[in-house]
C-alpha cells in the first residue's frame, strides 16, 4: 500500500491503517519508523458491526434512517482520523456498503442527503494538511442499490465536500466491463483523482491479487497516470494502495506480487512513445495507436524491475528471498492460526 513515490522520500514504505484495535499508536508509529515504514491513508469501517457496539449498521452507517447511528458513524471516522494523526497519517479513506436490497426500500434523494450532510461533519474536522478519499462500489453487501454506486456518484461528493475531497478508484468496484482506465483520465482531467485500491477480479470485487486476472487493464491505467504525469496535470498526487483478500496464498507473498506487477505496469507505460501515439491519434490512425500501445505493454521489464530492487537493497527475487528466511515458519509458532467457520478470507 505505497503512495505515490513523489510525495515522500524514497526509502520510506506508507501503508494504509484500518481502524479496528485500540493499540497504542505511538508504540505502532516507533515499531513502523524503525522499520523504514509509515502509514498513509487511514479506513474507517462503517460496514461492519463490532464487538460492544451499540447501533447495528445493517440497515445503513453514514446515510442511515436513525440519527444516532449516523452519529456513532461519524464518531467512528473522527476517531480514525486522531488515530491517524498519531501515527503520521495524511487521509482518510471512507467506504460505506449503504444501500438497499429491494425497490422502494429507501428514497435515493433522502438516503444521499443524509449521507452528504455525514461526510460534512467528518469533512470539516479534517486536518489542513490532510485529504479525504471516498470510494464507490458498484454493488455488494447492497444488491439493488447502493448510496455511492458510481464514479458519478463519486465526483458529485467531492465537489460538495472541498477542495481536500477525492475519488477513489478501487479497480474491482465496477462492472466487469467498465472502463476504468477512462474514469481515471476523467477524475484526473477534473483534478479529483485522490488514488487506488489496487486488486484484480474476474467477476466483481473479487480482491485477487493485482494483474492476476488482466495485466493489461493495469497498463491501460498506468497509461494514463504516465500521461498525467508526462504532462504534469494539476493537483496530480495519487495515493497508491492495494486493496486484496488472501484466502489460498500467503498475505505476504501475494502483496510482494501484486507491489511487482503495479511497479511493472509504471515501467511499462513509461516506455509509450508518447509523441508517435500523439500523432496517431491525431491522424486517427487506430491500429497503430493501439500498436504502439501494445508495443510498450509486450516489451519485457523484468530486468529493470529486478535490477531497481537489487540497486535499492531488495532482494532480485523476493518471494524465494522470503521462503527462504523461513519467516512464516518462525511467526506461525508464536501467532495462533484464525479459528473460526469461516473461508480464511483476511
Amino acid at each position: 500500500m505505497q503512495r505515490h513515490p513523489a510525495a515522500y522520500p524514497r526509502n520510506t514504505k506508507r501503508f494504509a491503517a484500518h481502524s479496528l484495535d485500540k493499540a497504542d499508536p505511538a508504540e505502532l508509529k516507533a515499531k513502523a519508523s524503525s522499520l523504514g515504514l509509515g502509514f498513509d491513508a487511514m479506513n474507517s469501517n462503517t460496514f461492519q458491526d463490532q464487538d460492544g457496539q451499540p447501533l447495528s449498521y445493517k440497515f445503513g452507517s453514514l446515510s442511515h434512517t436513525d440519527a444516532g447511528t449516523r452519529r456513532q458513524a461519524v464518531e467512528h471516522n473522527l476517531e480514525c482520523i486522531e488515530i491517524g494523526k498519531a501515527i503520521g497519517s495524511r487521509a482518510l479513506t471512507i467506504w460505506i456498503g449503504d444501500g438497499s436490497n429491494f425497490p422502494g426500500q429507501a428514497n435515493f434523494t433522502r438516503q444521499f442527503e443524509r449521507y452528504l450532510d455525514a461526510a460534512k461533519a467528518i469533512y470539516a474536522e479534517l486536518p489542513d494538511d490532510w485529504r479525504l478519499f471516498t470510494e464507490h462500489k458498484m454493488y455488494e453487501p447492497a444488491f439493488y442499490s447502493t448510496v455511492v454506486q458510481d464514479w458519478g456518484t463519486n465526483y458529485m461528493i467531492a465537489q460538495e465536500l472541498g477542495e481536500k475531497a477525492y475519488c477513489l478508484v478501487d479497480l474491482g468496484h465496477h462492472a466487469p466491463n467498465a472502463n476504468i482506465e477512462m474514469i481515471v483520465a476523467r477524475l484526473i482531467q477534473f483534478g479529483k483523482l485522490g488514488g487506488f485500491h489496487f486488486n484484480d477480479s474476474k467477476y466483481g470485487d473479487d480482491d485477487l491479487d493485482t494483474g492476476s486476472i488482466d495485466p493489461y487493464r493495469l497498463f491501460l491505467v498506468f497509461n494514463e497516470l504516465v500521461d498525467a504525469e508526462t504532462r504534469k496535470a494539476s493537483g496530480f498526487d495519487p495515493a497508491h494502495m492495494l486493496d486484496q483478500s488472501h484466502n489460498v496464498t500467503d498475505p505476504i507473498e501475494s502483496l510482494m506480487v501484486s507491489a511487482m506487477e503495479v511497479q511493472r505496469a509504471y515501467a511499462q507505460a513509461l516506455l509509450v512513445d508518447r509523441s508517435a501515439l500523439d500523432g496517431f491519434q491525431d491522424t486517427n490512425d487506430a491500429l497503430m495507436a493501439t500498436t504502439t500501445l501494445k508495443t510498450a505493454f509486450r516489451t519485457d521489464v523484468e530486468p529493470i524491475l529486478a535490477m531497481a530492487r537489487l540497486e535499492n537493497g531488495g532482494a532480485v527475487d523476493p518471494v524465494a528471498a522470503y521462503r527462504s528466511a523461513g519467516y512464516r515458519q518462525k511467526v506461525a509458532e508464536i501467532r495462533p492460526e484464525v479459528s473460526g467457520a469461516g473461508g480464511g478470507i483476511v
